[in-house]
């Protein structure tokens, strides 16, 4: 990366994240199988593997299985390493993000104090979703 002028800070957090997702076994070549399957296979696989996340966020469980199927065609998977922030204090909010596997930390101005701590099954940003204009988060 060097020939690229990235910094030594950027370069470490890019072999952290490819290490990271290596160690928990979270396929880069996972996307690119799906990717080559029709819609309706890859859909029964979303529901097969994130039905039950969605069952278990409080905002969802009196919702209809057929809702939550519906739902669950709309997630998108995003993984995040150690260290990186998913929104900062002030954002305007555009998701709403369900923790599945891991823990992440609600942490002060200071970058330091921790705040709360979510884990599996914790939402946040849900707020964003019902379009409210300029809906802010928080770090």
């Amino acid at each position: 990366m060097s020939f690229r002028r990235v910094s030594k800070e950027l370069e470490a957090r890019v072999i952290r994240w490819f290490a990271y997702t290596w160690a928990n076994k979270q396929a880069i070549d996972e996307d690119r199988v799906l990717a080559a399957l029709p819609d309706k296979l890859k859909a029964e696989i979303a529901i097969h593997v994130h039905l039950d996340t969605l069952k278990q966020v409080r905002i969802f469980q009196d919702c209809e299985p057929g809702l939550l199927e519906e739902l669950v065609l709309k997630l998108r998977l995003q993984v995040f390493s150690p260290g990186d922030y998913i929104c900062r204090k002030g954002d305007i909010g555009k998701e709403m993000y369900i923790v599945k596997r891991g823990r992440l930390s609600v942490v002060a101005d200071d970058e330091s104090t921790v705040l709360a701590t979510l884990s599996a099954g914790a939402v946040f940003g849900e707020v964003s979703v019902l379009e409210i204009p300029g809906n802010k988060t928080g770090n």
